[in-house]
């Protein structure tokens, strides 16, 4: 806090010398702030954006992004460039497009700004399949049953016979140099027993997204046009390509004191004789209280993350008020639990229950808000010559309608069938995807309208709802066990595809970038990122070993399928009656929520906040959410409109500053080899 009390006031001061006239260095400072950026141009603006240079541009740089998340994220975990809303890998990317468009202008080759955000939005698409989430879950679950399997653990025994051939590498010789490293992939037993198992997954991986993007091509025109959601996740990107973005002093200004405070904090963990400015209390695993009833809500750490701040600040109050809020009365539920004694039932109470609750019965909600958009959207579909007057033109979405429900069919019936081959029954994958399907919806809600930073929706899955509500003895040993497979896609559900690519369709439409050379890029950045992780990751595993590696590849596969043995197969569970009444609690709350919503304007709680409130990753930044909330309460109080959008560019800035040093942090891990410190998480 003195820092930056210090630095604000330094800036103000020079201010008032260059006014005065009675200081060169101040007029040197801001002359540079206020040098007109050569990028880009009225007349450079006005000509037609390079679609296929600037897919050509994504594609190059899918390798070296999906390189460098690799390291930094599976090898030494010293950043998490792909792990969370908005990504650091393409902020990053972007900044340096940037920098070198300033240069490219001086000779009339600058990147249009359509040309950088489908170039950002193709590296979106890596980090959908890369990073800590899905890709070092993806594969530690097919290295993990083969090479752990052991006489005393049973795993031949129980659930081998139940895995397809086609699912994975069982060869112990192929995976023996994985697991201890300091070989290479580029061998031919190596590549040949991978290439099946990559391109299976990669092509399972794109046809569920696919599924999902002909989803959002449906619900864009309801969400973006009828609703109005606001979308902040997106609002960076295109600030960051609008004319004279990098001219604006605030700006500078919160990029300098988030990047001084990470470069202290960086320094002091290499150098503890270096003061350090903490951002974290307390650290990890600690519990703040001991003494009862208070001991019973466990961690409660307070996390002041510069960026989680800066994109707070360009939340609607009442949804960030509700994030924080509800998360503090998920901890209220744990004190209550432990004074009444309802702490005795296993589980209590029942987060992941209440959340399938409430993430299930909101995207039902979303749905039903949707019913006049959805039969418009049908009557176009079996009716084309019909009066189109009351339904949306086409002509301005992602794919006509009728290709998109033929996307959704035709991906639906792939996967079925594929899954049924695997040992699946239909009626099971089937009620698997439509859950998938359903809570996707919702999140994608929740962050066009929340745009919560970080939504780590952990342990709430398809898999629990059809358990609890069948039991194992009736899903059966095959279909649990393929579940497992499925586990990396819907585990924590904070890089969830659907959101961000609702957010492309948006950033397509405020930048006039055309919805469907949008969806083009899209399509082709992530089937170019699906094989280019796996490329990576594989590339560094057989180099340094998944024993030696600092990502999750084998506590995923020890936590997954431990799971399978010991709660699935070897102790059936039964229909579980307590947690499916937790998670009709929840939905009833997420509807009371929604009809007072509706009937009282100045009702403060949002039920996407409510569900997100009990979200268990919400723990890392609901601390930093209420300070952006406090400070923007604050700013509208006493500033109004006027200086909220004054104040904007330094919470930009506050995010990139973050970005830049930890960046730069990970690229020391890596060059260097050793430890640094994390930004991030």
């Amino acid at each position: 806090m003195f820092c930056r009390l210090a630095l604000v006031t330094v800036v103000a001061r020079l201010a008032v010398l260059r006014k005065e006239g009675k200081n060169f260095l101040a007029d040197r400072v801001f002359k540079a702030l206020d040098t007109p950026m050569p990028y880009p141009s009225t007349q450079q603006n006005q000509r037609q954006p390079r679609f296929v240079l600037a897919i050509l541009i994504g594609i190059s740089l899918i390798p070296f992004n999906a390189y460098w998340i690799a390291v930094v994220s599976g090898i030494y975990h010293s950043l998490n460039p792909a792990y969370a809303s908005l990504y650091i890998a393409p902020v990053i990317n972007l900044i340096g497009l940037l920098f070198l468009n300033r240069l490219l202008a001086r000779i009339g080759l600058s990147l249009h700004r359509a040309e950088l955000l489908i170039v950002y939005q193709m590296l979106v698409m890596l980090c959908l399949v890369s990073g800590h989430n899905p890709m070092d879950f993806q594969l530690g679950t097919l290295i993990y049953p083969y090479w752990f399997a052991s006489p005393e653990n049973e795993y031949a025994t129980l659930f081998h016979k139940y895995i397809p051939d086609w699912f994975t590498v069982r060869s112990r010789p192929v995976l023996r140099p994985l697991i201890e490293g300091e070989s290479t992939l580029y061998t031919a037993a190596h590549l040949l027993a991978w290439v099946k198992p990559v391109l299976l997954w990669s092509s399972i991986i794109f046809t569920l997204f696919f599924v999902l993007i002909c989803i959002n091509s449906i619900q864009r025109h309801q969400w973006t046009e009828r609703e109005k959601l606001s979308y902040p996740i997106a609002q960076l990107p295109l600030e960051m390509t609008n004319i004279g973005f990098l001219r604006r002093r605030w700006l500078w200004i919160g990029i300098t004191v988030s990047a001084s405070i990470q470069i202290l904090n960086g320094l002091n963990f290499l150098l503890p004789m270096v003061p350090a400015i903490p951002l974290k209390f307390p650290r990890f695993g600690v519990q703040i209280f001991t003494a009862k009833p208070w001991n019973a809500i466990g961690q409660l750490p307070l996390y002041f993350y510069p960026w989680v701040i800066g994109l707070t600040f360009l939340v609607p109050l009442d949804l960030s008020f509700s994030v924080w809020f509800f998360f503090l009365l998920t901890k209220l539920q744990l004190m209550v639990g432990s004074i009444g004694g309802w702490k005795s039932l296993p589980g209590f109470p029942y987060y992941n229950h209440q959340g399938l609750g409430a993430w299930i019965t909101l995207g039902l909600v979303v749905l039903w808000q949707s019913r006049n958009h959805l039969k418009s959207v049908l009557a176009r579909v079996t009716r084309p010559k019909a009066d189109s007057s009351n339904t949306p033109d086409e002509a301005e979405e992602p794919m006509r309608y009728r290709s998109a429900l033929s996307g959704i069919c035709i991906g639906v019936a792939l996967l079925v069938a594929l899954f049924q081959q695997a040992g699946m029954s239909v009626a099971v994958i089937l009620a698997f995807l439509v859950i998938y399907a359903i809570i996707a919806i919702s999140i994608t809600y929740a962050r066009a309208t929340v745009g919560l930073p970080y939504h780590e929706i952990i342990w709430t899955h398809p898999q629990l709802l059809l358990v609890s509500t069948f039991g194992t003895r009736v899903i059966g040993p095959s279909n649990l066990t393929v579940f497992s497979f499925l586990y990396p896609l819907v585990r924590d559900n904070v890089s969830h595809p659907m959101p961000s690519q609702l957010e492309g369709f948006k950033i397509a439409e405020r930048a006039n970038i055309g919805q469907r050379k949008m969806l083009l890029a899209m399509c082709i950045g992530l089937a170019v990122s699906s094989v280019a992780s796996f490329w990576a990751y594989l590339h560094l595993l057989y180099q340094h070993g998944a024993n030696h590696a600092n990502g999750y590849f084998l506590g995923i596969g020890r936590e997954n399928f431990d799971r399978l043995l010991r709660i699935w197969l070897q102790n059936p569970q039964e229909i579980d009656t307590t947690g499916l009444s937790f998670s009709l609690l929840a939905s009833l709350s997420v509807v009371v929520l929604m009809m007072a919503r509706r009937r009282f304007i100045w009702w403060p709680f949002h039920p996407a906040g409510y569900a997100l409130g009990l979200s268990a990753g919400t723990v890392w930044v609901w601390s930093a959410v209420l300070v952006g909330w406090s400070i923007k309460g604050i700013v509208l109080k006493f500033g109004g409109i006027k200086l909220y959008r004054t104040a904007c560019p330094f919470f930009f800035g506050l995010v990139l500053g973050d970005f830049i040093v930890g960046t730069v942090w990970s690229w020391v891990g890596m060059i260097f080899g050793i430890a640094v410190y994390r930004v991030w998480y």
